[in-house]
């Protein structure tokens, strides 16, 4: 399957951890750590012994478990933004490129190329149920102020343009196109394990999110 090559921000890490094997390795296996065990119980010591390298190794490519955290965070938001531009390229209608650009918030299409080391899966799952911890923190103004959430920023900015597309006269492009990226991604989290706060629960057709979503738009666009 094809991989996209990402360049994310260098103020993640302490060396590029894709400039050497155990920099992939210590990728490859952290993600699904963290989203097997959570961001709280999840220490360098245990990326560590997954990936067979030694604890001070880890701290020479990352230095905490937030700055890996945001690392996944900015992969996500990166690919899911080439995804949208993809798959949305041969639609003339800016209608139909909105509506299809929302479908993919929630539906990732099985053609769709994994984001190189994690798998597009895993990687959405850790958005999914850690990605928050990514910026509710006190240090998010200045993580800011290093456009650490760069690539979130883009993917709401490339809705709200649609948005405005299709409706010139919307007075929340950027408004409405940051709800629906936090719908996507919170109310999957609902239905999964919360589920009373949804109208569709788990034994549902997991399409009936991207039906929600679809349904949203409508509502406050006008064409």
């Amino acid at each position: 399957m094809t991989k996209y090559s990402f360049s994310l921000s260098s103020d993640l890490y302490l060396r590029d951890p894709l400039s050497s094997d155990k920099g992939k390795d210590l990728l490859r296996h952290g993600a699904p750590l963290i989203l097997e065990m959570g961001l709280e119980a999840f220490t360098a010591r245990k990326l560590a012994e997954a990936s067979n390298i030694t604890e001070a190794t880890v701290y020479k490519y990352f230095a905490n478990k937030q700055k890996l955290l945001q690392y996944y965070f900015q992969l996500y938001w990166t690919w899911l933004e080439q995804q949208i531009k993809v798959f949305t390229a041969v639609e003339d209608d800016p209608k139909q490129k909105l509506l299809k650009a929302v479908r993919l918030l929630s539906d990732m299409p099985s053609v769709a190329a994994d984001p190189g080391l994690v798998s597009k899966e895993v990687l959405r799952q850790l958005v999914v149920m850690e990605g928050v911890k990514a910026f509710h923190h006190a240090q998010v103004d200045a993580d800011n102020a290093l456009k650490l959430y760069a690539p979130y920023k883009s993917v709401a900015a490339l809705i709200a343009n649609m948005i405005v597309k299709v409706d010139p006269n919307q007075p929340y492009p950027y408004s409405l196109a940051t709800t629906l990226l936090e719908m996507s991604h919170s109310l999957e989290f609902y239905r999964d394990h919360l589920p009373s706060l949804t109208d569709f629960p788990r034994d549902q057709d997991p399409a009936k999110l991207t039906a929600f979503l679809v349904h949203f738009i409508n509502r406050f666009i006008t064409n």
